[in-house]
């Protein structure tokens, strides 16, 4: 018997109405089209936390990305990787928190995404955009500074290889972003599991956008994040 979830809708105050809605799970396209953006970010991403290892001499000297590691050194590689979507999707929680919210966590296997979401709240477009943006605007530059004084091998491969997937796996972040600003600061937008809604007052003029999920009708999730 299927899993039964409980879906919680937002109390949309009245004069707003729904302006758009992403869903990914229902758009196999756009999943595609942010996978291959991902892979253009992940050149910069490289880019940025190699500069350190090149500005210490590692790479002069065959520190970093050797083939050769030792168990540990691939242990701590698979606590970075996973330890990481942890941190990013805590971050996403704790802004929520910040701004009254209720996160709840879990992972979309259809999109293989782990997410934080709040059931049912409204954020303000901007804390939206501040929820959406914290990990990578604050696990990113940590990471940046802490392997410039990191010791060389696999403490400092699993450093740098946090900060890489951390800003990679903002994709969707800056996207659901770019989403948001289309609106005005008046909008509200409820975060989804795998998407979010956005609503605006009737009286600000904004026409409906066309939305990247399902017909209305298919309803929603109960929930991104990621």
């Amino acid at each position: 018997m299927p899993r039964m979830t409980t879906k919680i809708e937002p109390k949309v105050p009245p004069g707003y109405v729904e302006a758009y809605r992403l869903r990914l799970s229902a758009s196999s396209r756009l999943v595609v089209a942010l996978n291959l953006w991902a892979i253009v970010l992940l050149v910069p991403a490289i880019a940025l936390f190699v500069w350190p290892a090149a500005a210490r001499g590692f790479l002069a000297r065959d520190q970093v990305f050797t083939l050769t590691l030792s168990l540990s050194d691939g242990l701590a590689l698979i606590a970075a990787t996973i330890g990481v979507v942890v941190a990013h999707e805590g971050v996403h929680g704790l802004v929520m928190r910040y701004f009254g919210a209720r996160p709840r966590y879990g992972i979309k296997w259809e999109l293989m995404a782990a997410y934080a979401t709040a059931p049912g709240h409204l954020f303000a477009r901007d804390h939206f955009i501040a929820v959406a943006l914290a990990p990578l605007a604050l696990l990113t530059p940590v990471l940046w500074i802490v392997v410039w004084v990191a010791p060389s091998g696999g403490v400092w491969m699993a450093l740098a290889l946090a900060g890489i997937l951390n800003t990679v796996g903002a994709v969707g972040d800056l996207y659901m972003t770019g989403q948001a600003l289309k609106h005005p600061a008046s909008a509200l937008v409820l975060d989804e599991e795998d998407g979010m809604r956005v609503y605006v007052g009737e009286a600000s003029g904004v026409r409906r956008q066309a939305s990247e999920t399902l017909p209305r009708e298919a309803g929603s999730f109960d929930g991104p994040d990621t």
